[in-house]
């Protein structure tokens, strides 16, 4: 990846980010489909010990 296609990826990123952070609901959609959180909104187990949640 050169340094073009590195800046249109992240400007591309930083949009989605945007976006995603305008709806508490989409943020945890967005955070359940990577594996994040449950539905419940917890931390699933992978996530739940990491020295980064406490």
């Amino acid at each position: 990846m050169n340094k073009k296609e590195q800046e249109k990826y992240l400007k591309e990123f930083r949009k989605f980010g945007k976006e995603l952070i305008k709806s508490k609901k989409k943020a945890a959609k967005f955070l359940q489909s990577a594996g994040i959180h449950t539905k419940q909104g917890n931390l699933t187990k992978r996530y739940k010990n990491s020295p980064v949640a406490r």
